[in-house]
């Protein structure tokens, strides 16, 4: 244990009260002292310890124009199929064949969590 480490006093009260909980938890005094110790050094050498230093990327060449203009893509959706989309009726998606389905597997899964309990 390094013993030339000055604490200020907020510090010492803050590792003497968790000292104070690990022997109300039945450790022995001397142990819990070690192992607050052991923390607060583990805790200021992550601190201490600096993020690593990413290195800047290297420059990215720059990408020139294209020589010739690219036309604009023509729509791929046209305005008949939209109509025709908005036109047309919605599918339920309950439907009594689905729901039927869905109780039948819920009826199921009830029953399994009925056999373990």
């Amino acid at each position: 244990m390094a013993q030339d480490i000055e604490l200020d006093a907020t510090t010492k009260k803050r590792l003497a009260e968790e000292v104070e909980r690990l022997v109300r938890m039945n450790v022995d005094r001397k142990k819990a002292r070690r192992i607050v110790w052991e923390d607060y050094l583990d805790e200021l050498a992550a601190y201490a310890t600096p993020a690593p230093v990413a290195e800047p990327e290297p420059p990215q060449p720059q990408t020139s124009p294209p020589e010739t203009p690219v036309p604009e893509p023509p729509p791929t959706v046209s305005v008949s199929v939209t109509k025709s989309a908005q036109a047309a009726p919605k599918e339920h998606f309950f439907t009594p064949e689905r729901l039927q389905r869905n109780r039948a597997e819920l009826a199921k899964v009830k029953r399994l969590i009925g056999l373990r309990s």
